[in-house]
């Protein structure tokens, strides 16, 4: 079993979820976040998907002067789709005898965290409205003729460099140095495995607990199939695994049988490209010797589970020199 960690009373609240990992990239994170969290400048945070930006940008939130006020989450992609402007700066909107005043998403943002999600799907026309915002302070709700002065801190997201966009005239120069006064990097799991079993750990306490399950011993099967593999989805993947094992396995056990394909150790990995006829030999004497150890040597039952006439099992284990026991 993998080194467990200590367990959360409410692991469903995500202010109680910790950054997991002993890894040195783990505790380089750790020390991070908690230096972020005393500045009061603008971050970019980057990472492949699923490496926890957010999760991180809300560490950085929870531990700084501003969690009193609001995270507020925009989807950049989103902006000019299904978010408009109305959304995002607020609307003043006259009625027969008084005036309505909604409340826009920047305005919401004020004295908390902006948290702009994949800042590189962002068009250009809503990049020059927050060059102008972030520069001025200031906002204009729709219908409305008074300016709103807002204060924001913002944390930004991108799953890769933004160099090659800024050289292509596809993200403004000036609108990325703004978002950049400070950096954070998020390293993906593949570069972090010694972290992997803890995870592992954490993620089956709190999805047993969240189903009232109790907690299963664990394979050994599983952890050489998820330490080999590369976890191209990051946290992301590995935990919905772990929450897909815990649901699809029998009540009591963790079984290797309910990994998704691309992450399952196949039995014959141990195998080195060689010879066939010495390949299938080595085969057929691992598993005679494991299916009388099965039962006592006994011959009759091991050629049964075999599916092969008992003859044919002992002229095998003469084959083979394989003792009955």
């Amino acid at each position: 079993m993998s080194p467990r960690i200590a367990k959360n009373k409410k692991v469903e609240v995500f202010e109680g979820e910790p950054i997991v990992g002993s890894s040195p990239e783990a505790r380089r994170l750790r020390r991070a976040v908690k230096r972020l969290s005393k500045i009061d400048s603008n971050i970019f945070v980057i990472g492949e998907t699923g490496t926890g930006k957010e999760f991180i940008a809300r560490h950085i939130y929870n531990q700084s002067s501003r969690r009193t006020n609001e995270f507020v989450v925009l989807n950049c992609a989103a902006l000019g789709k299904t978010i408009d402007k109305k959304d995002l700066f607020g609307e003043v909107s006259e009625g027969d005898r008084t005036a309505s005043k909604k409340i826009g998403l920047l305005e919401k943002a004020s004295n908390g965290i902006l948290f702009l999600d994949s800042v590189s799907d962002m068009s250009l026309e809503y990049q020059d409205e927050f060059l102008r915002i972030m520069r001025d302070k200031k906002i204009k709700k729709v219908g409305g003729n008074e300016p709103v002065e807002v204060e924001l801190r913002i944390i930004s997201t991108s799953d890769h460099d933004l160099t090659t966009e800024i050289e292509r005239g596809k993200f403004r120069k000036e609108f990325y140095f703004l978002l950049n006064a400070l950096t954070l990097s998020i390293p993906p799991l593949r570069e972090r495995k010694q972290d992997i079993p803890e995870m592992f750990s954490y993620f089956l306490t709190k999805y047993c607990e969240q189903e009232g399950k109790e907690e299963p011993a664990v394979q050994s099967e599983i952890f050489e199939s998820i330490l080999e593999y590369d976890w191209k989805g990051n946290v992301r993947e590995l935990e919905n695994t772990v929450q897909n094992l815990i649901m699809m396995s029998p009540e009591g056990e963790l079984s290797a049988e309910f990994l998704p394909f691309k992450i399952k150790r196949h039995p014959l990995d141990f195998l080195e490209p060689r010879n066939l006829k010495a390949v299938i030999s080595d085969i057929e004497i691992y598993l005679i010797r494991k299916a009388l150890g099965k039962f006592g040597g006994n011959q009759v039952k091991a050629a049964k589970l075999l599916g092969i006439p008992e003859a044919t099992l002992r002229f095998k284990m003469k084959k083979y020199v394989i003792p009955r026991e």
